[in-house]
């Protein structure tokens, strides 16, 4: 398992947590969501064109 994996299972059991347990407010809710998908959009760019590492390679 690579750290891309590690992140991504991170942010769904937050995801979860704040679902469940209800730690913010409804515009809270909006903030976190729209922050942590920048970060996971930034970091999987990064990723995908920067340093042009992906799971699956080409044939």
């Amino acid at each position: 398992m690579t750290i891309f994996h590690a992140i991504h299972i991170i942010v769904g059991a937050w995801l979860i947590l704040v679902n469940i347990f209800e730690m913010f407010s409804p515009t809270g809710f909006f903030w976190n969501n729209v922050i942590l998908g920048a970060i996971i959009l930034v970091y999987n760019v990064y990723y995908l064109f920067a340093r042009q590492n992906v799971d699956v390679k080409k044939v």
